[in-house]
């Protein structure tokens, strides 16, 4: 089920107060073997997506009004399996995410695309790895 939440990507001008409630929170002491995976986006920055390791959330965030949605896709990188695509299409600053089931020690992988409703993804971004 996708859930709207507001951008969660550290903005200009709030970066040090947000780090540092993040150290006292104790949520930059994450094990290295649980890595989020960045914020990356597609191309012409029309789209963009994230994988948050300490609440396993995969997010897709629409930028752009141009009739297009955001779309987050998840595979395992060993043998490509589904893992989870998410799609945001309301380009209203707010993004759409999943809880997938996420295992710990698996090598993943995960792009960023734009997408017509009832069309395969387009515009996308490289496969960016990450690890849980």
């Amino acid at each position: 089920m996708s859930h709207l939440i507001k951008n969660p990507r550290i903005r200009t001008g709030a970066a040090v107060a947000t780090l540092g409630l993040a150290l006292t929170a104790g949520l930059a002491a994450t094990p290295a073997s649980a890595a989020s995976s960045g914020w990356w986006t597609s191309p012409g920055n029309r789209a963009e997506g994230y994988y948050n390791s300490a609440t396993s959330q995969v997010f897709a965030n629409d930028l752009k009004k141009d009739g297009y949605s955001a779309i987050t896709q998840v595979r395992t990188v060993r043998d490509g399996y589904y893992v989870t695509d998410v799609t945001d299409k309301l380009a209203n600053g707010r993004g759409s995410w999943k809880t997938p089931t996420i295992y710990s020690g698996v090598n993943f992988k995960m792009r960023v695309c734009v997408v017509k409703s009832g069309h395969k993804p387009t515009g996308c971004g490289a496969w960016h790895q990450f690890i849980k």
